[in-house]
């Protein structure tokens, strides 16, 4: 049994239907599975006990959850990844509204929805080379990457882009370009 007290299923449960709100959040896919990925992770990382449950660990291509892949591909009623991206399907857009209903405090619920539009409106529009370099020079996660020195061979060109996109402040494009 996991550390949470809680049943494999009822975390399984509990994952499926966070990544479900997270996908609701917009009428468009999330565009890869790497983009995914990182969304993922950082709207996970505004709710500690959410987060807890996905066990990110540093990967090829920066912060990775096996259990949300799982998720992904063991509930192809609620997710559909394809050439057009990870969305959801007309019943995980029903558990998405459902859990946001009926499981949370107003409160939470309020929460939870503001961090979900911030995430697919600011990092839906990323390539993944930009959303990965901001996550690595944001939460590190660099260890078994992959991707790091050629991210970081175009610092400038990729934090002119997040800075153009409105992603970043003039600030935070010249801490992302400092070594």
């Amino acid at each position: 049994m996991p550390e949470s007290g809680l049943s494999f299923e009822e975390e399984e449960a509990i994952r499926s239907k966070f990544i479900a709100i997270l996908l609701s959040g917009a009428d468009r896919p999330i565009k890869n599975k790497i983009n995914f990925q990182k969304e993922l992770f950082l709207f996970a990382k505004s709710f500690p006990k959410f987060f807890a449950l996905f066990e990110f660990i540093p990967h090829y291509y920066g912060p990775y959850s096996q259990s949300a892949a799982d998720s992904i591909e063991n509930h192809d009623d609620y997710f559909v990844s394809d050439t057009k991206g990870i969305y959801l399907t007309a019943e995980g857009k029903n558990i998405a509204e459902e859990s946001l209903l009926n499981e949370f405090s107003t409160e939470n619920r309020e929460k939870i929805i503001i961090s979900m539009n911030i995430v697919r409106s600011l990092y839906d529009s990323l390539t993944s080379d930009e959303l990965m370099f901001l996550v690595y020079k944001t939460y590190d996660y660099t260890e078994k990457s992959d991707k790091i020195d050629s991210l970081l061979e175009k610092k400038e060109y990729l934090a002119g882009r997040l800075l153009k996109k409105g992603v970043i402040t003039e600030k935070r494009y010249r801490e992302l370009i400092e070594d």
